[in-house]
């Protein structure tokens, strides 16, 4: 039969407790940093950019001059390309936090993991190039309008009542 020394037990719960608040303490500084973390990624000829927040939310998309005439539907897809990179930056940084945080630690690792599975690595076909946007064509103001082919249904204003 084991005699316990109720002095010695004193001192564990004491060193527990001890522990306990130092990574209570790490963890509270990991929340810190985490809330201040942004990361900010740019289309390869950085007519475009955005950023993200901590959670991997836009806060700022920037669109250069230089997008202006181009494809609506190629600035669409450069802007969700740039805000899954910069979602995946933001992985990478929470991953390098939790390490300098509080190490190998389970709750540190499962805080890392979410971040992994909300933000997967981006494909590397997910980068788009642009190319430069077509000039625009004009027409004199004494030239003929343009016409509808003649296969095209007249325009609802142009229907006969």
């Amino acid at each position: 039969m084991a005699v316990l020394d109720p002095s010695r037990a004193a001192e564990d719960i004491a060193h527990m407790a001890a522990d306990f608040e130092r990574q209570a303490e790490r963890f509270e500084q990991l929340r810190e940093r985490m809330a201040a973390l942004t990361a900010t990624e740019s289309s390869g000829d950085g007519r475009i950019a955005v950023s993200v927040d901590s959670n991997g939310v836009p806060t700022d998309i920037a669109l250069a001059a230089g997008t202006r005439g181009m494809d609506p539907a190629a600035v669409s897809a450069e802007i969700m390309a740039c805000l899954r990179r910069a979602q995946a930056t933001l992985r990478a940084q929470v991953a390098e936090i939790v390490q300098d945080s509080v190490g190998e630690d389970p709750a540190g690792a499962a805080i890392a993991d979410q971040y992994t599975k909300r933000f997967p690595d981006v494909p590397s076909d997910d980068v788009t190039h642009f190319a430069p946007p077509e000039p625009p064509t004009y027409m004199s103001p004494t030239s003929a309008s343009p016409q509808p082919p003649a296969s095209a249904a007249p325009a609802p204003w142009e229907a006969a009542a």
